[in-house]
């Protein structure tokens, strides 16, 4: 049974945040993305580039003003290709579904549009992606770990791929029938976000009802849970088009009627993402079976214990990996999800060591995936006064940009990183360590008290409720005001 929810009720907001988020941190969903996630880049909308190519014909459909358009001998498919690249798309933009949502990773991303505007934001996010618009694109389908973009409608880049007029959608299903083999393998096998979609689009309609239909006519009760953020400023065409789609396409909506803020509702799903997402950075160079490696496995395997005691354990561990701090982090984790999916709970995020650029940038991509940083032990290099280079201290800077971010330093000894990032913190009446400060400044490494951990996780557990009810709080009062 899908449901609606009111994008100005609290209750209904935070509750299809936390399934979508759940979907994300379980690596369990894909995007599929309509022109409005690109017309937020001020790319032209459909309407917009018909005009372009024809403006005759202005009250018919434009796919049958593209067909005629054809007719009358314009290149259409070309002209709409070198319209799109004419204009100048802002990848920096932050006020848009793409900049909050592609900092994580998806199943895989499908969209109906013909710009390069996902392509850019990739690229912006420090994100390797593979197109696929055609067909001698899919032998790429076999490469491991691909990201991989289906432009189901073509690409600007090859104008012939366009899907545009008339003929070409009557066509569709012959030409495109690998595609939407894979888009219904995908609507089955995962859940899907629907993000700037009109739903006009009968292709995709197509694809939903046939598995639906699949569905009803077998033994099973299976279902797959689809989400939608629905933007529409008309009330009732909004209250139409989500009832239609949670009747008859089993699609749970999301209903705003303020279209120019629909993106901070992506905001708030990366900020639950965020908050359940505890970035682990750590280092020590431990002398092998030394009593001082015995006391920096405990500290860690306390940590995850006392997370994981959590009824309903909400959290995920990002980490590098390493043969200290990141390995007793992810042994402990591998050894209590026995029977849990462990992807769900642990991210190993292993740096490539290519260069000091992409090292920096694989950094970057790991803070944007997490809300809570935990800084543990952290050796200087021989020169303590050279922290510009150390890479903890790095995360740390990195971790500070967002105010919304929970920086817990364990001031594992004067000498550690990790004491020096305390001492930063404190200076700020604000921050996590100055509010938990006795708690903090009280912590032995050396004495593996459970106390402790229990007390952190009960003082995490809050401050990232309080972040989240004020980070709602906001985004209702950003969709309220028109």
């Amino acid at each position: 049974m899908a449901n609606i929810y009111n994008a100005l009720n609290k209750h209904d907001l935070e509750k299809f945040f936390n399934l979508i988020a759940e979907n994300i941190l379980q690596s369990n969903l894909s995007l599929f993305l309509g022109a409005g996630s690109s017309m937020q880049y001020d790319a032209m909308n459909w309407n917009e580039l018909i005009n372009k190519v024809y403006k005759g014909c202005a009250d018919w459909e434009n796919i049958e003003r593209a067909q005629y358009a054809e007719l009358k001998g314009i290149d259409v498919k070309n002209t709409i290709a070198e319209v799109i690249k004419s204009v100048s798309i802002d990848d920096k933009k932050i006020n848009t579904f793409l900049h909050h949502l592609l900092n994580f990773d998806y199943k895989s991303l499908w969209t109906t549009n013909y710009d390069c505007v996902i392509e850019k934001v990739l690229i912006k996010k420090i994100k390797k992606y593979l197109s696929i618009y055609k067909y001698e694109h899919f032998k790429n389908l076999s490469c491991p770990g691909g990201n991989f973009l289906f432009k189901i409608n073509g690409s600007c880049d090859s104008p012939e791929t366009i899907v545009i007029t008339r003929e070409d959608f009557i066509d569709y299903r012959k030409s495109h029938e690998a595609y939407l083999i894979l888009l219904k393998r995908e609507l089955l096998r995962n859940s899907f976000l629907f993000l700037g979609c009109s739903f006009d689009d009968d292709i995709l309609r197509i694809c939903i009802k046939d598995i639906l239909n699949c569905i009803d006519n077998s033994s099973e009760n299976y279902i797959t849970n689809h989400y939608a953020i629905i933007a529409e400023q008309n009330v009732e065409k909004l209250d139409f088009i989500s009832e239609d789609l949670t009747k008859h396409y089993k699609i749970n909506c999301l209903q705003i009627n303020n279209i120019q803020n629909a993106y901070i509702t992506a905001y708030g799903i990366s900020s639950k993402v965020k908050l359940n997402s505890i970035f682990i950075s750590g280092a020590k160079a431990f002398v092998r079976y030394s009593t001082e490696e015995e006391y920096g496995k405990k500290v860690c395997q306390s940590l995850v214990n006392a997370f994981m005691k959590i009824k309903g354990f909400p959290f995920k561990f990002i980490s590098g990996m390493g043969m200290s701090i990141g390995h007793f982090v992810s042994g402990t984790i591998k050894q209590l999800c026995k029977e849990k999916n462990i992807n769900r709970y642990l991210r190993m995020e292993p740096f490539p060591f290519t260069s000091d650029e992409a090292n920096e940038q694989h950094r970057e991509s790991l803070i944007n995936k997490a809300g809570v940083f935990i800084f543990i032990f952290g050796d200087f290099d021989g020169i303590k006064s050279n922290l510009k280079s150390n890479g903890m201290w790095r995360e740390y800077l990195g971790a500070k940009n967002d105010k919304n971010n929970i920086i817990i330093p364990l001031p594992c000894s004067k000498d550690s990183v990790s004491y020096v990032i305390f001492e930063d913190e404190i200076k700020d009446e604000k921050t996590f360590s100055s509010k938990y400060k006795s708690l903090l400044q009280n912590f032995n490494y050396q004495d593996n008290n459970d106390n402790f951990f229990d007390e952190l996780v009960e003082k995490v557990v809050l401050e990232t409720r309080k972040n989240m009810d004020k980070i709602l709080d906001e985004i209702i009062n950003k969709l309220i005001h028109k």
